[in-house]
């Protein structure tokens, strides 16, 4: 008989095509003479972070410094992202909807505009564990809500291990931080998702390699 498996899945580059929070500064950035070299810089720390060579609060909070967003410019991304849902994602609607009780999305990403992109997929906003937003009177963003586990280094684990999930655990994602849920023993399996970025740092260290979420279910077939 086949286990029943519940998946994790990271949100940037495997949910949706893009890196949200760069997608976000380039929203803001827009009309800033020096656009471009804040992005260039900001596309590096997202990399360091990803590959592991950077602490996840320390790249999160020097992105964050790179430039001035307001609920504006986050409620505009959440519209812009549905348009980079990933293809292979949106083919697979009747299986997010058939497995919607036991999908889950931990990312380091912001619940303002993950929650949109979640529910489009039919994945329940309380199956959604992300970082969240400060803001001023104005509506200015300040920082993050670093009483969060996912703002943490080691938070994505952390947190997936809080969540107390039935097994087997699936984590699925791009990132160095996916690799650490399954590390540090608070998932099963680690799948690298490789369709819009393949870090060699991560793939060398997942149980399996995702090419884009068509390969999900012959996948999950062989766990269970």
């Amino acid at each position: 008989m086949c286990m029943e498996l519940t998946y994790i899945f990271d949100f940037d580059s495997t949910l949706v095509s893009v890196e949200s929070l760069d997608e976000l500064a380039r929203l803001s950035l827009e009309d800033h003479p020096d656009k471009e070299i804040k992005l260039a810089q900001l596309h590096a720390l997202t990399n360091q972070g990803m590959n592991g060579g950077l602490p996840f609060d320390e790249s999160l909070r020097r992105r964050l410094e790179l430039f001035v967003t307001n609920k504006s410019h986050v409620k505009q991304v959440a519209e812009l992202l549905k348009d980079t849902i990933t293809d292979s994602a949106l083919e697979l609607e009747d299986w997010f909807e058939e497995n919607a009780d036991n999908i889950y999305i931990v990312s380091g990403g912001f619940e303002e505009y993950i929650i949109p992109i979640a529910e489009e997929l039919g994945i329940p906003a309380a199956h959604v564990r992300a970082n969240r937003f400060i803001y001023d009177g104005n509506g200015n963003v300040t920082g993050f809500d670093e009483s969060r586990a996912t703002s943490r280094p080691g938070g994505k684990a952390e947190q997936v291990a809080q969540l107390a999930l039935p097994g087997p655990v699936i984590m699925i994602g791009d990132g160095i931080t996916d690799y650490e849920v399954r590390s540090r023993g608070a998932a099963d399996e680690f799948w690298a998702f490789t369709q819009h970025v393949a870090r060699p740092s991560v793939v060398e260290r997942a149980d399996r390699v995702l090419g884009s979420f068509e390969e999900i279910e012959a996948l999950a077939v062989a766990v269970a």
